[in-house]
Parts: structure tokens; C-alpha cells; sequence
């Protein structure tokens, strides 16, 4: 199946659905073929099949309707964020040998082409892996890959095309774009943020007549802080690109009583490999749950190994990203990190979201990050950045906390409260911009 197939099969009254809501603008599966078949025709003529081609504009309905036309006229698109420097963009069209460059400033062809013939094993997408900054690294995607994911997400998230999804951030994280690609496939209606301002998504929610959401953690904490009183009329939610806490489940039941909860774990490389709904993760907190439909997963010297049809091309049949786990007898499977990501204090390894699990309990803490920064006599130690909620909330408290349920060398010896983490344009946090950011530096040192 072609990821751009559904749109070839769209007839009467479907035409005239809305599939794209972007604040007051909306767009049609009608408009949306149109506007990408003129699109591909004209691009047609300027680049060969298997051309990669970067697109660096901000509004998503443009980025939408720019995809499905790269994909037509036989290329690979390269979705990068509009706020990328000159010297960024540079590196990437080097790098990666890309061929075309569209931003706001592009001129489109007058002239048009007949379009190539595509197939499921063509390359489609060039992604930025999951939570890269600095020189970002690119997993190229064919369609196969992850049109044959789309009926398992339907099924697994609860989603149908009678659903309106509701999601933050940009197309250029590969999260949103997958979860946007999904519910146009099956049908529904996709209704991306407007703002990047929490109290406006609770007001937008109610307005497009959304009935689902995808979200990072984070974002959805920030959402629920917005939240005045709980929205029946959500039914499925998904939550992935970080580790749902239980004090932040516990409030989605509260505030979505009638939401279908469900948490995967995945990768930009492999896909879908586990999900848990939030009875199992309140069950099983440690867990990520159990292998996503048509995924094998195993364990090699504490290295998480998976197998399954939605593997980038060169990452197949059996690959590993490095993520540390294990599988338990109840066949749920348990994270305890990536190997580039622990923290070598003094030769102890300490697992920072094993760290950052145990912050979010502490009473009066909304988001915690975790990370390793340089010290001359352990060569790292423990640093937390934390948001609060309680003003009069100190570092000495937060220690003690620690120190109450964690073994001494996991404490964090480094506390900076902050007012917002900065994230990545996938919704994520940004460690390494913390590290960087020397204004939060002097908080509080712990003594150990």
C-alpha cells in the first residue's frame, strides 16, 4: 500500500469532508487532492524519482499538501522546521545530498509533467530521528513500512475515520506526521494546534468537535494544567516520546473519563514496538507494555532487539537502537534507559528516567529532566531540572524526597528549578539546551 493511496480512492460525499483544520482554516479531501495533484505535476519537472527534497515552511496545511505532491511526483520529502538556521539547512542539503529546496520563497513551475509510477518499496520520507538537535540524522522511510502499521494503530488507539485528531506540534516530528497519515488513511479528520499556549488547546478541543488526541507527555501536563472540567466527549488518546508518569494518568482519567488511554513506545527507526492501555501502566508503572501487533521483541545483553514490518528499509529485519530493557514473566516489556544515556558518576551507571520517574511523585513537581553534567572528581553527576507548581517547593525538600525512595547515588547532587522546559520540535525536551543554557546554572549543589 502506498502511503498516499487513499487519496487516489476518495469519491462523493467524501470530497467534501474536512481533513485538515489548522484554526480557523480548514481543508477538504476534495482541496487536498487538487491542490496536491497540480503541486506534483509541476514538481514533476523539476525533480527525478528518488529525488530527496527538503521542505522548510511553517503553515502545516502547506506542508501537508507539499508531502503528498513530493510523494506523487516520485521524490522523498524532508520535512524540516521553518526556525532552522541557514548554516543547519546548509549542512543538511550537503549531508544528505538533497536535491531541492522549497521554502517560502520557492517558485513553483508553471510547467507540468507526467507523473512516475510508485511503488510500496519507493522511498517516501527522509525523518529526523526522534529528539535530534545539533546535526540531526536521517531514517529514510518507504511506504510499506509504515502504511502496513495503519490498521494495527486503528485498532490498538481506538481510532476510525468518524474521529477528529487533535495533536501539537509540527509535521516534522515523525510522531505527529504518522499519527496525521493514519487517521487520513482511515478517513477522519486531523485538527493541528494553533497556538503553542496550553489554555488555547483546551478552548480548540471544543471547537473543531475533537474526539481524540496525540500528545508527549509533557504536552499533555501542560494540557491538563489548562483543563477547567473534563472533556466526555474525548474517546482515545495516545501518548508516546517519553514515559507517562502515573500522577499525570491518574488526571487523564479524571479530566477524559470516557478516553480510550493508550501509551506506545517506538522509535523513528523501528516503529511501533509496545503499547499498554492506562490500566496496565497504573498495573505494571515500570512497564511499556507488551509488543505492538506484529512486532517480536527480545533481549541480548540487556539491549532491546526488534523484528517487524514496520523496520526502516535499512534497518531490517532485526535492529536495535540501543535502548537498555527487559522482558518480565507477565511478557510486559521494561525500559531502563539508552546505553548513550546513562550517567557514569565515579563508575556507577544511573538511569535518568528511572530518576525523573521518581521526581515527578514528589508533591508539587509538574515536569523533571534528568541528565548527566561534568564534574572533575566523579566525571559526572546527577543534575535534575525541574518545573514546580509550589513556589515555596525548595531543592533541600526535593532532596530529601529522593533520598527517601532512591539509593544515594541516584539523588540528584544538582537542583535547578526552571519556569518551562525547552522542547524540541517534537514536543520533547530539550536536555541538551538545558545543559547549554547558562542562566539556569547555581541553583542549589546537594551535597552528598
Amino acid at each position: 500500500m502506498l502511503i498516499h493511496d487513499f487519496l487516489t480512492a476518495v469519491n462523493g460525499d467524501k470530497l467534501d469532508k474536512t481533513c485538515l483544520i489548522h484554526g480557523k482554516r480548514r481543508l477538504t479531501y476534495g482541496e487536498l487532492i487538487a491542490r496536491s495533484n497540480d503541486l506534483a505535476c509541476r514538481l514533476a519537472g523539476r525533480i527525478a524519482k528518488g529525488d530527496a527534497v527538503l521542505v522548510q515552511v511553517a503553515d502545516p496545511v502547506e506542508q501537508l499538501v507539499y508531502f503528498f505532491a513530493i510523494i506523487k511526483a516520485g521524490g522523498a520529502c524532508v520535512l524540516l522546521d521553518a526556525a532552522a538556521s541557514p548554516d543547519m539547512v546548509a549542512a543538511v542539503v550537503e549531508r544528505h545530498g538533497l536535491q531541492l529546496h522549497i521554502d517560502e520563497a520557492f517558485e513553483l513551475p508553471a510547467v507540468t509533467s507526467q507523473l512516475p509510477d510508485i511503488y510500496p518499496h519507493d522511498i517516501f520520507l527522509g525523518a529526523f530521528s526522534s529528539g535530534s538537535t545539533g546535526s540531526p540524522k536521517l531514517i529514510w522511510r518507504d511506504h510499506q513500512s509504515w502504511s502496513s502499521a495503519f490498521e494495527a494503530q486503528g485498532q490498538v488507539f481506538g481510532l476510525d475515520g468518524s474521529d477528529t485528531l487533535y495533536f501539537t506540534g509540527s509535521l516534522v516530528y515523525t510522531g505527529n506526521l504518522n499519527a496525521c497519515m493514519q487517521m487520513l488513511d482511515a478517513g477522519g479528520t486531523v485538527a493541528i494546534a494553533a497556538s503553542r499556549m496550553p489554555r488555547a488547546w483546551a478552548h480548540e478541543l471544543i471547537g473543531c468537535g475533537a474526539t481524540a488526541i496525540y500528545m508527549v507527555p509533557a504536552n499533555y501536563r501542560r494540557l491538563l494544567q489548562a483543563i477547567e472540567a473534563p472533556l466526555a466527549q474525548i474517546t482515545a488518546i495516545s501518548s508516546a516520546g517519553a514515559k507517562l508518569d502515573q500522577n499525570t494518568v491518574r488526571q487523564m482519567l479524571q479530566y477524559f473519563p470516557q478516553a480510550r488511554i493508550t501509551e506506545y513506545y517506538g522509535a523513528s527507526e523501528l516503529g511501533h514496538i509496545s503499547y499498554q492501555t492506562a490500566a496496565e501502566l497504573l498495573e505494571n508503572p515500570g512497564s511499556v507494555g507488551k509488543a505492538f501487533p506484529g512486532v517480536t521483541v527480545t533481549i541480548a545483553d540487556d539491549i532491546i532487539w526488534v523484528e517487524s514490518p514496520y523496520l526502516a528499509p535499512e534497518y531490517r529485519p532485526k535492529a536495535s537502537i540501543g535502548d537498555l530493557g527487559w522482558l518480565g514473566d507477565n511478557g510486559c516489556l521494561y525500559l531502563q534507559g539508552r546505553v548513550q544515556g546513562l550517567i557514569n558518576s565515579g563508575g556507577v551507571k544511573v538511569v535518568p528516567e528511572q530518576v525523573e520517574g521518581v521526581l515527578l511523585q514528589c508533591p508539587g513537581i509538574v515536569e523533571a529532566a534528568v541528565g548527566g553534567i561534568d564534574d572533575p572528581v566523579r566525571g559526572q553527576v546527577v543534575c535534575a531540572w525541574l518545573v514546580k507548581n509550589r513556589p515555596e517547593l525548595t531543592s533541600r525538600e526535593v532532596l530529601a524526597f529522593c533520598r527517601s525512595r532512591m539509593f544515594a547515588h541516584c539523588c540528584p547532587k544538582k537542583i535547578i528549578f526552571i519556569d518551562s522546559m525547552p522542547l524540541t520540535t517534537g514536543g520533547k525536551i530539550d536536555k541538551r539546551q538545558l545543559k547549554v543554557d547558562k542562566k539556569a546554572q547555581g541553583d542549589f549543589y546537594a551535597q552528598s
